[in-house]
């Protein structure tokens, strides 16, 4: 799957460290940029895509206070959380921000795991209490050799609200809500390339991070042990409790069996595959399957609403003539429970599935099935019922638990503080962005409550198909 793009990294600086609902939090930013730099830019600005600011830096301040009220929707805190925000210069083209925490805690009053560093911002809100009153929860910078054509190739960083960036620009406000997540609480307190602990010991973060092979959680290993556990690709996942009850209903299928239950002639299990749209599938559905009808000269390639199909049964019907999210959105409109594609070539092959321009609406589960195998079951139709099951989700361990980006060579600022690159759909806390836009929390609700935060009001940003997975508008440059 293609979603490279531009690193987002995960900067630990030096820490202040140091040992307390209802309401949502107020988030507080603090310019930390000199005059006529950064977020004080003076160069004039167009007001684009409801961002009304008539300077660089008015746009670029907008920006992050459309974020932090987002945010601010969805964490509940009655002390105030305090972002220092910079616009410098990173000399490169390849990163487009970092973070790093202001303070960490242990052992405060009501902390639910001992021994362990909590980011200030969950300990504040647990205790009620600002521990370091008048200083920033965290920092982040954004690279403003982005808006530098002397440095980056144009457009550079899009500073509107409505997540509609033109081609070769980099969408500013997903940057913001994915950076104010890790200071919020998505991030590892140990260096990932030497497993030393920042503070020396872990912090909430660590206690959720299991290392498969090994059997142990990275509060419970050695150095060395938690150096060789971050290149353990594939291998290292996310066990919190919260996160782990989300993954059937946030990661889309890999490999997938249609068992056919009846009729006894064609009974059996047929290999499929999850498309990269739709719903995520549950781990088995069951049901009666009918070929589509649209009522055209090519009735079962569903291009076109469809007529007289029964709400419920999982509709099956055959690749070609229009895209598959068009398919799946149409067999959506007339009730199907799934959408089942039949290749129309090559026998048993099946296709990892786009979504197309439609295929950002559907919320169905979408599979692909072969050819031939298509062609058996059609054949048998009406009267054909099975069962739908899910053998893997992609960027999840056979475990069942969300895999944390752990590749075989460390990433500094990326490796470990980021879901796997290979979840589907896209998340939001991935170590790589993409032009889709970043409109929905996707894990991170569910993350920040494991690590202690209380959160409310899971509902998306936007509303325009961010994570359609089109692979027509992802971004095929690499730095």
């Amino acid at each position: 799957m293609m979603k490279t793009r531009y690193l987002v990294a995960l900067a630990i600086l030096t820490m202040l460290l140091s040992p307390g609902v209802g309401a949502a939090a107020n988030f507080v930013i603090v310019n930390g940029d000199g005059p006529g730099e950064g977020l004080n830019d003076t160069t004039p600005a167009t007001p684009v895509g409801g961002n009304t600011g008539t300077t660089l830096g008015a746009q670029r301040l907008i920006v992050l206070e459309a974020v932090a009220d987002a945010w601010a929707q969805r964490v509940v805190s009655s002390v105030d959380i305090r972002i220092l925000a910079r616009f410098n210069p990173m000399g490169n083209c390849n990163v487009l921000g970092s973070t790093s925490p202001g303070t960490a805690y242990m052992n405060f009053p009501g902390a639910p795991v001992p021994n362990v560093f909590y980011h200030s911002a969950i300990a504040d809100s647990i205790t009620g209490t600002d521990q370091n009153p008048g200083n920033a929860d965290f920092f982040i910078t954004y690279n403003s050799d982005w808006d530098d054509p002397a440095q980056c190739t144009p457009p550079g960083f899009y500073y509107g609200l409505d997540g509609n960036e033109p081609a070769g620009a980099e969408d500013l406000f997903p940057v913001v809500l994915h950076e104010m997540g890790h200071g919020l609480g998505f991030a590892s307190f140990v260096n990932s390339s030497t497993g030393v602990p920042y503070f020396g010991a872990p912090g909430i973060f660590d206690y959720y991070i299991l290392d498969m092979t090994a059997g142990l959680h990275w509060t419970e290993m050695s150095n060395a042990q938690r150096a060789a556990s971050a290149t353990n690709d594939g291998n290292l996942a996310w066990d919190g409790p919260n996160v782990t009850a989300e993954v059937p209903t946030t990661f889309f299928a890999g490999a997938m069996d249609l068992e056919v239950t009846s009729p006894p002639g064609i009974a059996g299990t047929y290999g499929a595959l999850g498309a990269g749209f739709g719903g995520a599938p549950p781990d088995e559905m069951s049901g009666e399957f009918e070929l589509v009808n649209t009522g055209s000269a090519t009735p079962s390639d569903a291009c076109g609403p469809l007529v007289g199909f029964t709400p419920g049964r999982i509709a099956i019907m055959n690749r070609g003539n229009c895209e598959f999210g068009l398919k799946a959105l149409n067999s959506e409109n007339a009730g199907a429970s799934a959408a089942v594609i039949a290749n129309d070539r090559d026998g048993t092959v099946l296709v990892l599935m786009g979504a197309g321009v439609d295929g950002g609406a559907v919320t169905i589960p979408v599979v692909a099935l072969g050819q031939n195998d298509g062609a058996t079951i059609e054949a048998e139709l009406p009267g054909v019922s099975g069962i739908l099951r899910v053998n893997n989700r992609l960027g999840v361990h056979a475990s069942g638990l969300a895999l944390l980006y752990a590749p075989t060579t460390v990433a500094p600022g990326s490796s470990i503080s980021h879901w796997d690159v290979t979840a589907s759909p896209d998340l939001l806390m991935e170590p790589f962005t993409s032009v889709d836009v970043f409109d929905q929390l996707d894990l991170t609700p569910a993350q920040f409550k494991d690590v202690g935060h209380t959160v409310t009001g899971f509902t998306e940003i936007f509303a325009d198909g961010f994570e359609s997975n089109d692979t027509g508008a992802w971004s095929s440059t690499t730095p």
